[in-house]
């Protein structure tokens, strides 16, 4: 469909427009048509460590994963290290979407030294991919340290990778406008509960789920150690 909305061009042709463009928008269209080609891995790999241009990289990262072009791991890993924020975060999030449960050990290990939010979310959701279950103790630490939309990622992540002794941690946030629904699904994994679906469009704040989760940890909270 999207190579449809552009003109009749050959893979290393699209490859070329694709690293000229810097309008992120034409960029994706761009990316989205190279990647209508199922042979296009190994080409977007060599870009990516070529181009000099750090949107290039990472969303040739984001085509590799579409393709399910797992011989791109080692590059994948190596950017854990970059010193662009999202090469790093896409990065991670690539070894998560490849399935690449070899990378855990250096994907731990970016996580415990990153300090930017959208790193720490991609790692996060790369982390609960690949079920690494021994990000759990770092996850916990940082979940206070950081914010909105970074501390519902982690909760998310703590949700998948944490146990029942994490439900008091997690309830903690279940009034907290921003981390509240993120905190329900959360507690849902943890304790096995189900508080009702997930809202879908606009809804009350706190939603229907979040105030049944909140009555339930206020109905149970005594069986949980302080």
């Amino acid at each position: 469909m999207w190579a449809a909305l552009l003109p009749a061009q050959s893979t290393p042709g699209l490859l070329a427009r694709f690293d000229r463009e810097h309008d992120l928008a034409a960029k994706e269209r761009l990316l989205r048509a190279i990647t209508e080609d199922p042979g296009a891995g190994p080409a977007l790999l060599r870009l990516a460590k070529s181009t000099a241009n750090t949107e290039t990289r990472w969303m040739a990262m984001r085509g590799m994963a579409t393709l399910h072009y797992t011989a791109a791991a080692p590059f994948l890993e190596a950017s854990l290290t970059s010193p662009e924020v999202y090469v790093r975060a896409n990065a991670a999030r690539a070894l998560g979407d490849l399935k690449i449960r070899e990378a855990s050990t250096p994907l731990l290990a970016m996580f415990a030294a990153e300090q930017e939010p959208p790193a720490i979310q991609q790692a996060s959701l790369a982390l609960r991919m690949l079920e690494v279950r021994a990000a759990a103790p770092l996850i916990r630490e940082r979940i206070p340290r950081f914010p909105g939309q970074t501390r519902a990622w982690l909760i998310q992540a703590l949700g998948a990778l944490g146990n029942r002794a994490d439900v008091p941690t997690v309830a903690a946030y279940l009034d907290e406008r921003g981390t509240n629904i993120a905190a329900t699904e959360a507690i849902q994994e943890l304790a096995g509960v189900d508080f009702g679906p997930r809202p879908m469009g606009l809804a009350g704040d706190p939603p229907p789920s979040t105030l049944a989760a909140q009555a339930w940890w206020k109905a149970h909270k005594d069986e949980w150690p302080h």
